[in-house]
């Protein structure tokens, strides 16, 4: 698939007075078309344009070469086998760019990555629940209930809500909320380049063992295992990270895209 999908891209811009090229390593992206003398760009000014073959519309995926192409001044041509993925390409990049909105604020997609913690280790959250980032202005405290977020699916913790640290969110917060219920909370998207530990119910990381310990929210031992999957197993999760746009692509992204449907 990917391979027809590249050469209709192809075509398509050598219509327009590009030329094209395939990188012989197989690197990214799997074909470059550079303007020539007479190029009618298919959008925003002429300049390269990096040929992306998707077989699905993964927000991941879209966002992440749509910034490795723009941070090389290059525009992304998707090319895509269906109208299906391409309408999945569009909602991913129709304005909030890279993220869902509704009257609350902006919902963001899980990334593939991690929540790094101050203290060290990463963010961790009960399994079993709906995950879903947001974005609010509502005055929420950053109060954790850590008899509902978590420490009742520990067998190893004395933990109370009492001792959670309590302190006001600002506007612009940032909420992971469990099944529509807020379980952590971040005075605002930049506060994810570690967070203390205590916005979160839980953290784990790997010992010198090399198994993986889980502690509360302030540090406590929970429980201990010995990998990822057992730690699932036995309750507990990392905490995915949002893709925040923002933090991704250098600024606007209109004039920097477009979606070509294969057939």
């Amino acid at each position: 698939m990917t391979e027809s999908l590249l050469t209709a891209g192809v075509e398509r811009c050598r219509r327009r007075g590009y030329d094209v090229r395939r990188p012989d390593d197989g690197g990214e992206p799997p074909g470059v078309a550079v303007p020539g003398g007479d190029a009618d760009p298919p959008f925003g000014p002429a300049r390269a344009l990096g040929l992306e073959p998707l077989a699905e519309a993964d927000p991941t995926t879209v966002l992440s070469r749509l910034w490795t192409n723009q941070e090389h001044d290059r525009g992304t041509v998707f090319l895509v086998p269906d109208s299906i993925v391409a309408e999945g390409v569009e909602t991913i990049l129709a304005p909030p760019v890279g993220a869902d909105t509704d009257d609350d604020g902006r919902v963001f997609y899980a990334g593939p990555d991690r929540v790094p913690l101050r203290e060290g280790g990463y963010a961790a959250v009960p399994t079993g629940t709906e995950l879903e980032w947001r974005e609010t202005s509502e005055s929420f405290p950053t109060e954790i209930d850590a008899d509902d977020a978590g420490a009742a699916a520990s067998t190893d913790t004395n933990a109370t809500a009492g001792d959670a640290p309590t302190e006001t969110a600002s506007d612009g917060r940032l909420e992971l909320r469990a099944d529509g219920e807020p379980l952590a909370v971040l005075s605002g998207v930049n506060e994810l380049n570690c967070p203390p530990r205590g916005r979160f119910p839980y953290a784990y990381e790997r010992d010198g063992d090399k198994r993986i310990r889980v502690r509360d929210y302030a540090g406590r031992p929970v429980e201990t295992f010995g990998g990822v999957s057992a730690m699932r197993e036995g309750g507990f999760r990392p905490v995915p990270a949002p893709l925040v746009p923002e933090h991704m692509l250098d600024g606007d992204a209109t004039g920097w895209w477009e979606v070509v449907v294969a057939e």
